[in-house]
């Protein structure tokens, strides 16, 4: 009888503690994640805290919590060459009552991208292990990782020099009708619109304005991501896009107004990008996060069409693109027969044959692997 009782006791103990775990394991119980910055360059060594709190009198011997690194991000120690896949970290806790439990994981930022924690496993024992729990929990945390800039260098400055030239000659031709300089005597050359009629009125002849040349720069960055070989070279893609981001730091900083046009998709909203033309430290940021966010689709439309499709001749057009089509060079004609000031930089590696040549508009930027 007595062994009966005791089974019975065993037995019963067994039960109220599976019931006690299975109602109240989860009970005040929190789990928070948060990467040391919002946003970070490629090449930046961040980590992942790691926060858990126990909030109640019930001890957990032994919680498990599973959550995965996303690609592109690589954790200190991992044996991978590359983070090309995304990493499963298993940790594990013995959390007493009343406790709180603080852990960081460090990473480094090997590619650009916009990151987040997307959703993470608890699993829980009891004090017996004769139960395991299980709870999943939604993660806001998120990360944006800039395209790094490039460093200096010849092919960079050739680029930049024949940008440079185009923005000088564009703002000769189109004067700011703002900035008033003087009235000169009518031209047959000379535009109506510049006709001052009270000066006209007073000397009985028509007389014009003299407008300086401006002196604000505009410059729209498109970045072409179109597919520009069977089995294309997506570090190609990112070296445009680094060069992208280290042409608006150029400019913005020198106090031009830089836009960007791409037919990349924007990772959450799976729509082509477009950041319209500024030249303030905000903006400059507004590029960067746009740049991150991008990804290379496997199939977009030609951006020739947009080319087709651009009127004004106020600004000067940075046409960076590895697909160098006969399309894409007929756009690029059409440009420059409306007036348009237009570069059409073409990213290749070392040693890479092209079939466009290099001209007045036409650079080929060999990009460092």
């Amino acid at each position: 009888m007595t062994i009966l009782f005791m089974a019975l006791f065993v037995l019963g103990a067994v039960l109220l503690q599976n019931y006690v775990y299975e109602k109240l394991w989860s009970k005040g119980l929190t789990l928070d994640f948060a990467f040391s910055v919002r946003e970070a360059f490629e090449g930046d060594r961040l980590y992942l805290s790691e926060e858990l709190v126990n909030r109640k009198f019930l001890p957990l011997p032994w919680l498990l919590v599973k959550f995965q690194i996303p690609r592109g991000l690589r954790l200190s120690g991992e044996t991978t060459p590359d983070a090309t896949e995304n990493y499963l970290q298993c940790d594990l806790f013995s959390v007493m009552m009343y406790k709180r439990i603080r852990r960081k994981h460090s990473f480094t930022c090997q590619k650009r991208g916009f990151y987040r924690i997307r959703r993470v496993d608890m699993l829980c024992g009891n004090l017996l292990h004769t139960a395991t729990f299980t709870k999943q929990l939604d993660c806001p945390s998120e990360l944006v990782v800039f395209p790094k800039p490039l460093d200096d260098s010849n092919q960079v400055d050739i680029a930049f020099k024949c940008i440079d030239g185009m923005i000088l000659s564009n703002s000769l031709i189109n004067p700011d009708v703002f900035e008033f300089k003087g009235i000169r005597d009518y031209l047959p050359s000379d535009s109506l619109r510049f006709v001052n009629f009270k000066a006209s009125a007073v000397s009985q002849k028509l007389m014009v304005n003299i407008h300086a040349p401006t002196s604000s720069k505009r410059l729209e960055i498109v970045l072409n991501l179109e597919p520009y070989a069977a089995w294309a070279d997506y570090e190609l893609y990112e070296q445009a896009i680094r060069l992208a981001a280290t042409m608006a730091r150029r400019y913005i900083g020198e106090g031009a107004k830089v836009g960007l046009t791409t037919n990349g998709l924007d990772v959450s909203a799976m729509r082509p990008v477009a950041v319209m033309a500024g030249s303030s430290g905000g903006h400059l940021y507004k590029i960067y996060e746009a740049l991150a966010r991008v990804v290379v689709p496997v199939v977009c439309p030609p951006l020739s069409r947009h080319l087709d499709d651009i009127a004004g001749s106020e600004a000067v057009y940075a046409v960076i693109s590895t697909y160098h089509g006969e399309d894409m060079l007929a756009a690029l004609d059409g440009l420059e027969a409306r007036g348009i000031s237009a570069l059409l930089i073409i990213p290749v590696f070392k040693d890479v044959q092209v079939s466009a040549e290099e001209s007045e508009r036409v650079v080929i930027w060999e990009a460092s692997e």
